[in-house]
């Protein structure tokens, strides 16, 4: 069989290899991130947050409408699949093309096995990466992206090798429509046009270094034609601006200059000037992919309800594509960002150089390097490199194989380098992070490690070669061959899919969408909920607008609120006829937004008295005044803080300003929850007057000093309690618990950290029910309904909530779970204090924690030792000693007593039974 059909073959098995591997892995609906948000925006063909990604909301569209699954979302996440699986593809097929460049078509079967083999290897290297598998599996753009970038580079190839065909041209036609496409779906795919002009000029040049200077120059004049030139200025040409002047007829001027491309297209066919024929056709096909915008424009006018930045008409636009709602970052400052939390994390550094070589480079890309080739640490936030996962093997190869590619091809090895710079250390320059991120970024990189996967297989290729030239002598070198082959199989592909494959599953996990579910049935009907960030936003709105749950909420990003654009929205839309937001600032106020200066004070809003009425009947755990409790007109005071320092100057966010302005334009005529997720600085000051329902705080005209105690015990049990078989689009009591119980499926730490919300809810009602004279044998009843929906064994509970979750068993008389739990709060915190780690001595210190356990579980003995451990541990501390000797004396004090008792039982005489008291006989 002849080296294309095989190759085919080998490269179609890698595809069904890789779809298999992601499709399995899919999760069974939406996702945290931004995946609800692209899912819902490509269902109703909505504008998502800037710089946009049309093409790709319109394939989703497309693909959302083919029923081979019930869930729509998984029917997007599998456009991931496919592409990352196509991407998996191209890669195999352009490493082949690599090596086929020096080393000659295979033609014998052990040629074949070796290059096949080898380029298979780096292949799968891809397919089962930590970055890369996560990206395959989710509606996302990266996948898509990488499909662009594979196929760009792959028909850059083939043109090379077919540059002096007559219809080659074409080749470089269809890539300059995928540059155009690719932009619809993410910005990084058009990096791979350097790759592309490197091929042309070591195709048509003699390398030297006036031919490579003069290149350059034009390689950046190409670049800059496409980005800013057609993405960003094109659209700005036609709002009518120009380098900062504005006039309706520079809005004329891109039509004249496509007019004049046309022109120019016709012309140099006529007069055989083949070079400048292609620039333009290029040119207009690179316009005519990006042509996808268009449909931001048009699905902005026609006000759908998520119309991000709402680009509706050009300026719009052109402020949309430049991300203005997110700044823009310098080049050269790096620790640039003024805001106080980044400033704190900029003092670990010493220099701008510092911070970008310590934190941008090595910690936010290096380090996923490592994860990707050495083994990650763990699936925790800022988790580190892992020696042991991977054993820096597929690393090893990888460095080898680019060796070799530079000894063996140094052109085509430039090329690779160059993109692998472009996508990896280029990005790092260009993105320019500040430190903390909200999470990790090493998607951002994926294109660098496709490049890298690509080496792993020449690396193998490689040792084979090299294995060869050292032991000419040797009887069996194909056999030498193979088993190099395989032990590489074994130890990159085999051991990464090892490695990763349990943290890339999400299959089972219905989390967001559940989530999502119970936070929006928490509200009454025709709510306003505020939200903080994305994972409290995206999922709802999926489920709003794709499922068509509770429409009738109305959802209020507070990052969001933030924007002049957005306010609008709130005050004067309202989608599929839910209410709009009552806000009394006018509308020339709200486009000139922004914090406000503010020291802080109170702010009164008047409670109409049959407010108070039903909240009388309805009952609360708050306590009502007299006035209150007469049903008599009343007045809510709170202390509103200032949230920003500007120097010596004290100010509100925007945010704040519409929150407060949100609640008191309500009158009290709409409920207004808070998530738990929104911390309380986003509360302005009202946290006394919430009060839990489910998953969000409800704001109430009673003031409740105790927090914890602060719920509604009637649909807080109905919500936690209820378990229900199917979701409901109307307002429903009762919570989904999807495959919480499930210890086998993967759940990642956003998830994990979700389950404190669930937990904190289930420990509000068991220390609301432990306050209650009447109702505290319910504590253990809502305490084992907590462990029977989040099971310990499959969410682990840190020390902190145990401690809680312990001594509400123990006020509920469970003296049995109490020890349990105690016992395991013990074997958690030994070993920290074994290893003498020492924080702050606050409440929650895991020495501090540790001691009291021990005194509760009558372990004197250990308290005893700890009190010395502790003594040495923090012998720097004021009054440590003093205040040791008094824990000391305390706990000494506490064993006699014990002792004593214990005394006194053992020798106290037994009581006689009781007479048993008999009913008197009923009467005939």
């Amino acid at each position: 069989m002849e080296h294309r059909k095989i190759n085919r073959i080998v490269a179609i098995g890698l595809f069904i290899i890789s779809l298999i591997t992601f499709t399995v892995s899919l999760s069974p609906t939406v996702v945290f991130w931004d995946v609800g948000e692209f899912c819902a925006a490509a269902f109703s063909m909505q504008v998502p947050h800037p710089p946009g990604a049309p093409l790709f909301l319109m394939v989703a569209r497309v693909v959302s409408m083919i029923p081979f699954t019930e869930d729509i979302a998984v029917r997007m996440h599998f456009i991931s699949a496919v592409a990352s699986a196509l991407a998996a593809l191209f890669l195999y097929l352009i490493s082949v093309r690599f090596i086929i460049m020096w080393r000659g078509t295979p033609d014998s079967t052990y040629d074949r096995i070796v290059v096949y083999g080898s380029s298979v290897i780096g292949t799968l290297s891809l397919t089962f990466s930590k970055t890369f598998w996560f990206n395959a599996v989710e509606a996302e753009v990266y996948g898509l992206s990488m499909l662009f970038v594979s196929a760009i580079l792959w028909l850059g190839l083939r043109w090379y090798e077919r540059a002096d065909w007559k219809r080659s041209d074409e080749y470089i036609l269809l890539i300059a429509y995928l540059i155009g496409l690719a932009v619809g779906v993410h910005l990084l795919a058009i990096l791979a046009l350097f790759g592309v002009l490197l091929l042309f000029y070591f195709r048509r040049y003699e390398f030297s270094l006036n031919s490579f200077t003069k290149f350059g120059i034009v390689a950046v004049i190409v670049f800059a034609v496409i980005y800013p030139g057609i993405v960003k200025e094109f659209p700005s040409l036609l709002d009518g601006e120009f380098g900062g002047t504005r006039s309706k007829l520079i809005s004329f001027l891109p039509i004249a200059l496509l007019g004049a491309a046309v022109y120019g297209v016709y012309h140099t066919a006529k007069t055989g000037q083949r070079t400048i024929h292609v620039a333009l056709l290029s040119f207009l096909f690179i316009v005519l992919g990006y042509s996808t915008y268009t449909m931001v424009y048009i699905r902005a006018n026609a006000k759908p309800p998520m119309n991000e930045n709402d680009p509706s008409t050009m300026g719009k636009l052109v402020s949309y594509l430049n991300r203005e709602q997110y700044g823009e970052a310098p080049l050269i400052e790096r620790r640039w960002n003024r805001e106080p939390e980044q400033q704190a994390a900029h003092q670990k550094y010493t220099s701008d150089f510092d911070y970008f070589w310590r934190y941008q480079l090595n910690h936010m890309y290096l380090r996923y390097f490592g994860w990707n080739y050495v083994g990650s640490e763990g699936d925790w936030k800022e988790a580190g490199v892992d020696f042991n996962k991977l054993y820096a093997i597929p690393l090893i190869l990888g460095l080898f194989g680019a060796y070799v590619h530079w000894v063996r091809s140094p052109k085509m090895a430039f090329v690779a380098t160059t993109l692998f710079i472009a996508l990896g250390f280029a990005l790092v320059v260009y993105f320019n992070m500040q430190e903390p991120q909200p999470r990790e970024r090493d998607y951002f990189y994926v294109g660098s490690f496709f490049i890298f996967s690509m080496w792993i297989g020449i690396g193998v290729l490689g040792v084979i070669d090299w294995l060869r030239e050292k032991l000419p002598t040797v009887t069996s070198p194909a056999l030498i061959s193979y088993g190099v082959l395989a032990l590489a199989f074994l130890f990159v592909p085999v051991n990464m899919a090892r490695t990763n494959a349990h943290e890339a599953d999400r299959s089972g996990n219905y989390v967001a969408w559940d989530y999502s579910y119970n936070l929006l049935q928490s509200c009454e009907p025709d709510g306003i909920l505020f939200t903080n960030g994305d994972n409290d936003t995206f999922p709802l709105w999926y489920l709003q607008d794709v499922e068509g749950i509770r429409r009738d909420i109305r959802i209020v990003n507070l990052s969001l609120l933030n924007t002049p654009w957005y306010i609008q929205q709130l005050k004067h839309e309202q989608p599929y006829g839910a209410k709009k937001v009552p806000i009394r600032l006018p509308d020339q106020t709200i486009e000139q937004i922004g914090p406000v200066p503010w020291d802080g004070q109170v702010v009164r809003m008047p409670v109409p008295g049959e407010v108070v009425r039903q909240f009388s009947a309805e009952g609360t755990t708050a306590v009502l005044d007299d006035k209150a409790a007469q049903g008599s007109p009343d007045t809510v005071s709170f202390f509103m803080p200032h949230t920003l320092e500007f120097g010596n100057v004290k100010a509100i966010r925007a945010q704040d300003l519409m929150v407060a302005d949100i609640v008191t334009s309500s009158n009290w005529k709409r409920p207004i929850y808070f998530a738990m997720t929104v911390a309380p600085d986003g509360q302005i000051g009202l946290r006394e007057y919430l009060q839990l329902e489910g998953l969000a705080f409800r704001l109430v005209p009673r003031k409740s000093p105790y927090y914890w105690t602060n719920i509604n015990e009637a649909r807080m049990r109905q919500n936690l309690f209820t378990d229900l078989e199917n979701p409901s689009k109307t307002p429903q009591q009762g919570f989904l618990w999807r495959g919480l119980q499930d210890s086998t499926t993967y759940f990642d730490e956003d998830v994990r950290r979700l389950m404190t919300n669930y937990r904190q809810a289930f420990i509000m009602l068991g220390q609301y029910y432990a306050n209650s004279p009447t109702q505290s044998r319910q504590v253990a009843e809502v305490m084992d309904r907590m462990e029977h929906v989040i099971p310990r064994n499959v969410f682990a509970m840190d020390y902190r909530t145990k401690t809680y979750v312990a001594s509400l068993y123990s006020q509920a008389g469970d003296h049995d779970r109490f020890r349990e739990l105690s016992m395991e709060i013990v074997g958690e915190l030994k070993p920290v204090v074994d290893r003498g780690v020492a924080e702050p001595l606050y409440a929650d210190n895991p020495y501090v924690v540790l001691l009291q356990t021990y005194e509760t579980l009558q372990m004197y003995d250990e308290a005893l030792k700890l009190v010395d451990v502790i003594r040495a541990t923090y012998a720097r501390e004021q009054g440590i000693d003093e205040v040791t000797n008094q824990i000391r004396a305390r706990i000494e004090t506490e064993r006699r007593m014990t002792a004593a008792r214990d005394t006194t039982a053992q020798t106290a005489p037994p009581r006689e039974k009781a007479a048993e008291v008999k009913p008197a006989p009923k009467g005939k």
